[in-house]
Protein backbone atom coordinates (compact mmCIF):
# COMPACT_ATOMS: atom_id res chain seq x y z
CA UNK A 1 0.00 0.00 0.00
CA UNK A 2 1.26 3.61 -1.27
CA UNK A 3 1.91 5.85 1.71
CA UNK A 4 -0.28 8.51 2.22
CA UNK A 5 0.85 12.45 2.20
CA UNK A 6 -1.92 15.08 2.31
CA UNK A 7 -1.86 18.26 -0.30
CA UNK A 8 -3.61 21.36 1.92
CA UNK A 9 -3.85 24.16 -0.50
CA UNK A 10 -6.91 26.52 -1.33
CA UNK A 11 -5.44 26.91 -4.38
CA UNK A 12 -7.62 24.07 -6.54
CA UNK A 13 -5.04 24.11 -9.79
CA UNK A 14 -2.28 23.67 -7.17
CA UNK A 15 -3.90 20.90 -5.31
CA UNK A 16 -4.71 18.99 -8.83
CA UNK A 17 -1.06 19.65 -10.32
CA UNK A 18 0.03 18.14 -6.88
CA UNK A 19 -2.12 15.12 -7.49
CA UNK A 20 -1.33 14.64 -10.92
CA UNK A 21 2.32 14.52 -10.26
CA UNK A 22 2.61 12.94 -6.74
CA UNK A 23 -0.28 10.64 -7.78
CA UNK A 24 1.51 7.59 -9.04
CA UNK A 25 3.84 7.28 -6.45
CA UNK A 26 1.91 8.22 -2.96
CA UNK A 27 -1.84 7.87 -2.12
CA UNK A 28 -2.55 11.84 -2.42
CA UNK A 29 -5.01 13.33 -0.16
CA UNK A 30 -6.70 17.07 -0.88
CA UNK A 31 -7.55 19.77 1.42
CA UNK A 32 -8.57 22.90 0.53
CA UNK A 33 -8.30 24.73 4.48
CA UNK A 34 -6.38 24.42 7.72
CA UNK A 35 -9.96 23.39 9.04
CA UNK A 36 -10.22 20.29 6.80
CA UNK A 37 -6.54 19.33 6.90
CA UNK A 38 -6.79 19.12 10.99
CA UNK A 39 -9.83 16.90 10.55
CA UNK A 40 -8.22 14.68 8.07
CA UNK A 41 -5.00 14.50 10.05
CA UNK A 42 -7.03 13.26 13.19
CA UNK A 43 -7.55 10.07 11.63
CA UNK A 44 -3.69 9.07 12.09
CA UNK A 45 -2.86 7.90 8.93
CA UNK A 46 -1.07 10.69 7.35
CA UNK A 47 2.55 10.01 6.74
CA UNK A 48 3.46 13.44 5.31
CA UNK A 49 1.24 16.80 5.03
CA UNK A 50 2.27 19.37 2.68
CA UNK A 51 0.79 22.37 3.33
CA UNK A 52 0.46 25.85 2.36
CA UNK A 53 0.91 28.70 4.01
CA UNK A 54 -1.42 31.71 2.95
CA UNK A 55 -4.88 30.35 3.06
CA UNK A 56 -7.96 32.11 3.73
CA UNK A 57 -8.95 30.88 7.85
CA UNK A 58 -6.47 29.38 9.71
CA UNK A 59 -3.48 29.76 7.82
CA UNK A 60 -0.94 27.06 7.50
CA UNK A 61 1.13 28.40 10.47
CA UNK A 62 -1.51 28.27 12.56
CA UNK A 63 -2.62 24.74 11.39
CA UNK A 64 1.33 23.69 11.32
CA UNK A 65 1.23 24.75 15.51
CA UNK A 66 -2.33 22.66 15.47
CA UNK A 67 -0.79 19.74 13.96
CA UNK A 68 2.44 19.37 16.10
CA UNK A 69 -0.04 19.84 19.27
CA UNK A 70 -2.35 16.96 18.64
CA UNK A 71 -1.07 13.41 19.84
CA UNK A 72 -3.06 12.13 16.26
CA UNK A 73 -0.38 14.49 14.12
CA UNK A 74 2.23 15.21 16.07
CA UNK A 75 4.67 12.28 14.38
CA UNK A 76 3.54 13.46 11.11
CA UNK A 77 6.12 15.02 9.15
CA UNK A 78 5.22 18.81 7.31
CA UNK A 79 6.49 20.23 4.46
CA UNK A 80 5.42 23.93 4.32
CA UNK A 81 5.01 24.88 0.41
CA UNK A 82 5.55 29.10 -0.03
CA UNK A 83 5.37 31.37 -2.47
CA UNK A 84 7.58 33.73 0.40
CA UNK A 85 11.02 33.94 0.19
CA UNK A 86 11.40 36.05 3.24
CA UNK A 87 13.83 34.16 5.81
CA UNK A 88 11.65 35.92 8.58
CA UNK A 89 8.62 33.67 7.24
CA UNK A 90 11.04 30.43 6.97
CA UNK A 91 12.00 30.33 10.74
CA UNK A 92 8.14 30.90 11.86
CA UNK A 93 7.21 28.19 10.24
CA UNK A 94 9.96 25.87 11.45
CA UNK A 95 9.35 27.08 14.79
CA UNK A 96 5.89 26.19 14.41
CA UNK A 97 7.30 23.05 14.09
CA UNK A 98 7.55 22.27 10.28
CA UNK A 99 10.16 20.06 9.02
CA UNK A 100 11.19 21.19 5.62
CA UNK A 101 9.83 24.12 3.29
CA UNK A 102 9.80 24.44 -0.30
CA UNK A 103 9.15 27.40 -2.14
CA UNK A 104 6.25 27.77 -4.99
CA UNK A 105 6.82 27.05 -8.12
CA UNK A 106 8.40 23.86 -7.16
CA UNK A 107 10.19 21.68 -9.06
CA UNK A 108 8.68 18.10 -8.69
CA UNK A 109 11.28 16.41 -9.05
CA UNK A 110 13.52 18.26 -6.09
CA UNK A 111 9.68 17.67 -4.32
CA UNK A 112 9.20 13.77 -4.30
CA UNK A 113 13.17 13.36 -3.48
CA UNK A 114 12.65 15.53 -0.56
CA UNK A 115 9.41 13.60 0.50
CA UNK A 116 11.30 10.38 -0.05
CA UNK A 117 14.15 11.42 2.27
CA UNK A 118 11.51 12.32 5.05
CA UNK A 119 9.40 9.14 4.70
CA UNK A 120 12.69 6.90 4.64
CA UNK A 121 14.42 8.83 7.96
CA UNK A 122 10.69 8.16 9.46
CA UNK A 123 10.21 4.74 8.60
CA UNK A 124 13.94 4.34 10.51
CA UNK A 125 12.60 6.08 13.23
CA UNK A 126 9.50 4.32 13.90
CA UNK A 127 11.02 0.84 13.91
CA UNK A 128 12.70 1.44 17.30
CA UNK A 129 9.02 1.89 18.09
CA UNK A 130 8.47 1.25 21.98
CA UNK A 131 7.03 -1.83 23.81
CA UNK A 132 4.17 0.11 24.83
CA UNK A 133 3.44 1.68 21.12
CA UNK A 134 3.39 5.01 22.45
CA UNK A 135 5.69 7.74 21.00
CA UNK A 136 9.37 8.31 22.30
CA UNK A 137 11.27 10.40 22.83
CA UNK A 138 11.57 12.07 19.50
CA UNK A 139 7.92 12.63 19.71
CA UNK A 140 8.11 13.97 23.11
CA UNK A 141 10.69 16.16 22.69
CA UNK A 142 8.87 17.68 19.96
CA UNK A 143 6.03 18.65 21.62
CA UNK A 144 7.83 20.05 24.82
CA UNK A 145 9.64 22.18 22.22
CA UNK A 146 6.54 23.54 19.96
CA UNK A 147 4.60 23.99 23.12
CA UNK A 148 7.66 26.04 24.53
CA UNK A 149 8.05 28.24 21.35
CA UNK A 150 4.28 28.67 20.70
CA UNK A 151 4.40 30.44 24.61
CA UNK A 152 0.94 28.36 25.38
CA UNK A 153 0.77 27.09 29.01
CA UNK A 154 1.23 23.53 29.99
CA UNK A 155 1.82 20.89 32.51
CA UNK A 156 4.01 17.65 32.18
CA UNK A 157 2.71 14.79 34.38
CA UNK A 158 6.21 12.76 34.65
CA UNK A 159 4.92 8.98 35.64
CA UNK A 160 6.92 6.66 36.73
CA UNK A 161 6.59 3.06 38.78
CA UNK A 162 7.52 2.25 42.26
CA UNK A 163 9.07 -1.26 43.41
CA UNK A 164 8.91 -2.20 39.47
CA UNK A 165 12.90 -3.79 39.47
CA UNK A 166 11.44 -6.22 42.70
CA UNK A 167 8.20 -7.35 40.68
CA UNK A 168 10.52 -7.79 37.55
CA UNK A 169 12.81 -9.94 39.42
CA UNK A 170 9.88 -11.89 40.85
CA UNK A 171 7.95 -12.41 37.87
CA UNK A 172 10.25 -12.11 35.29
CA UNK A 173 10.71 -10.50 31.95
CA UNK A 174 7.09 -11.00 30.11
CA UNK A 175 4.84 -10.05 33.32
CA UNK A 176 6.87 -7.12 33.43
CA UNK A 177 6.34 -5.68 29.96
CA UNK A 178 2.61 -6.33 30.86
CA UNK A 179 3.31 -3.97 33.43
CA UNK A 180 4.27 -1.20 31.60
CA UNK A 181 1.77 -2.01 28.53
CA UNK A 182 -0.83 -1.80 31.61
CA UNK A 183 0.92 0.97 32.86
CA UNK A 184 0.68 2.58 28.81
CA UNK A 185 -3.68 1.98 28.69
CA UNK A 186 -4.35 3.33 32.22
CA UNK A 187 -2.52 6.80 31.22
CA UNK A 188 -4.05 6.61 27.90
CA UNK A 189 -7.26 6.00 28.98
CA UNK A 190 -7.30 8.56 31.89
CA UNK A 191 -6.03 11.46 29.35
CA UNK A 192 -9.23 9.93 26.61
CA UNK A 193 -11.72 10.73 29.63
CA UNK A 194 -10.48 13.56 32.05
CA UNK A 195 -8.36 15.28 29.69
CA UNK A 196 -8.42 17.10 26.15
CA UNK A 197 -8.67 14.67 23.41
CA UNK A 198 -7.61 16.93 20.22
CA UNK A 199 -4.44 18.40 22.28
CA UNK A 200 -3.13 16.14 25.15
CA UNK A 201 -0.20 14.15 24.78
CA UNK A 202 1.03 10.63 26.15
CA UNK A 203 4.30 9.23 25.73
CA UNK A 204 6.75 6.56 27.15
CA UNK A 205 9.91 8.14 27.74
CA UNK A 206 11.80 4.45 28.59
CA UNK A 207 11.58 1.94 31.33
CA UNK A 208 8.77 2.37 33.34
CA UNK A 209 8.75 6.10 32.86
CA UNK A 210 5.83 7.80 31.10
CA UNK A 211 5.02 11.29 30.17
CA UNK A 212 1.90 13.14 29.95
CA UNK A 213 1.26 16.94 28.32
CA UNK A 214 -2.04 18.50 29.45
CA UNK A 215 -3.31 22.04 30.17
CA UNK A 216 -2.38 23.00 33.62
CA UNK A 217 -6.47 23.10 34.59
CA UNK A 218 -6.90 19.28 33.84
CA UNK A 219 -3.22 17.90 35.44
CA UNK A 220 -5.09 17.56 39.01
CA UNK A 221 -7.90 15.50 37.92
CA UNK A 222 -5.72 12.83 35.67
CA UNK A 223 -3.60 12.51 38.11
CA UNK A 224 -6.15 11.37 40.73
CA UNK A 225 -8.03 8.98 38.35
CA UNK A 226 -4.74 7.57 37.23
CA UNK A 227 -3.69 6.88 40.90
CA UNK A 228 -7.73 5.40 41.60
CA UNK A 229 -7.58 2.86 38.72
CA UNK A 230 -3.80 1.90 39.08
CA UNK A 231 -4.23 1.06 42.97
CA UNK A 232 -7.74 -0.39 42.07
CA UNK A 233 -6.39 -2.89 39.73
CA UNK A 234 -2.80 -3.52 40.07
CA UNK A 235 -2.74 -6.34 42.75
CA UNK A 236 -4.14 -8.98 40.01
CA UNK A 237 -0.90 -8.57 38.35
CA UNK A 238 0.18 -10.36 41.72
CA UNK A 239 0.16 -14.23 43.10
CA UNK A 240 -2.06 -14.41 45.89
CA UNK A 241 0.95 -15.18 48.60
CA UNK A 242 2.17 -11.39 47.63
CA UNK A 243 -0.73 -10.19 48.20
CA UNK A 244 -1.14 -11.44 51.89
CA UNK A 245 2.37 -10.76 52.22
CA UNK A 246 1.92 -6.98 50.82
CA UNK A 247 4.63 -7.20 48.40
CA UNK A 248 7.80 -8.95 47.20
CA UNK A 249 10.12 -10.47 49.86
CA UNK A 250 13.21 -8.56 48.38
CA UNK A 251 17.30 -8.10 49.07
CA UNK A 252 17.87 -4.49 49.39
CA UNK A 253 21.33 -2.68 48.44
CA UNK A 254 22.65 -3.23 51.78
CA UNK A 255 21.84 -6.87 51.41
CA UNK A 256 18.94 -7.18 54.23
CA UNK A 257 16.11 -8.86 53.79
CA UNK A 258 12.92 -6.09 53.06
CA UNK A 259 9.36 -6.66 51.63
CA UNK A 260 9.01 -4.62 48.36
CA UNK A 261 5.49 -2.98 48.34
CA UNK A 262 2.89 -3.29 45.74
CA UNK A 263 3.56 -1.57 42.68
CA UNK A 264 2.42 1.91 42.59
CA UNK A 265 2.52 5.16 40.42
CA UNK A 266 4.38 8.13 41.33
CA UNK A 267 3.33 11.64 39.08
CA UNK A 268 5.23 14.47 38.83
CA UNK A 269 3.72 17.43 37.84
CA UNK A 270 5.55 20.84 36.46
CA UNK A 271 3.73 23.58 35.21
CA UNK A 272 4.99 26.28 32.48
CA UNK A 273 3.32 29.51 32.44
CA UNK A 274 4.56 32.90 32.29
CA UNK A 275 7.50 31.81 30.16
CA UNK A 276 9.28 30.02 32.75
CA UNK A 277 11.09 27.25 31.27
CA UNK A 278 12.80 27.63 27.53
CA UNK A 279 14.10 24.74 26.91
CA UNK A 280 12.68 20.71 27.54
CA UNK A 281 15.86 19.57 30.18
CA UNK A 282 14.74 22.59 32.30
CA UNK A 283 11.03 20.56 32.62
CA UNK A 284 12.94 17.58 32.98
CA UNK A 285 15.48 18.47 35.96
CA UNK A 286 12.46 20.27 37.72
CA UNK A 287 10.38 17.02 37.40
CA UNK A 288 13.33 14.95 39.04
CA UNK A 289 13.55 17.72 41.65
CA UNK A 290 10.02 16.89 42.42
CA UNK A 291 10.05 13.06 42.08
CA UNK A 292 11.96 12.71 44.90
CA UNK A 293 9.40 14.09 47.28
CA UNK A 294 6.65 12.43 45.22
CA UNK A 295 8.72 9.05 46.34
CA UNK A 296 9.09 9.23 49.94
CA UNK A 297 5.51 8.58 49.79
CA UNK A 298 6.17 4.93 49.26
CA UNK A 299 2.48 4.87 47.83
CA UNK A 300 0.70 5.92 44.76
CA UNK A 301 0.53 9.81 45.10
CA UNK A 302 1.30 12.72 43.11
CA UNK A 303 2.56 16.41 43.53
CA UNK A 304 2.28 19.20 41.23
CA UNK A 305 4.60 22.17 41.10
CA UNK A 306 2.74 25.27 41.18
CA UNK A 307 6.17 27.48 41.42
CA UNK A 308 6.48 30.69 39.26
CA UNK A 309 10.04 30.19 39.32
CA UNK A 310 12.82 27.72 39.92
CA UNK A 311 14.41 29.59 42.96
CA UNK A 312 10.45 29.35 45.08
CA UNK A 313 11.18 26.57 47.47
CA UNK A 314 9.28 23.76 46.68
CA UNK A 315 6.27 22.81 49.20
Amino acid sequence: MPDKILIVDDNETVRKIVVSALGKYYEVIEASSGEEALAIANQGDIRLILLDIMMPGIDGLETCLKLRRNPHSCHTIIVMLTARTKETDIVTGLKMGADDYVTKPFNFSELKARIDSHLRRQWRELQASPLTGLPGNRQIQQILTTNLKAEVSFAVIYADLNSFKAYNDRYGFTAGDEILNYTANVLTNTVLEVGNNDTDFVGHIGGDDFIIVTSPERAEAICRLAIERFDTEIKDFYEPEDIEKGGIESIDRQGNSIIAPILSLSLSVVIHENKRFSHPGEISQVAADVKKYVKKKGKSSYLIDRRRTNSEELK
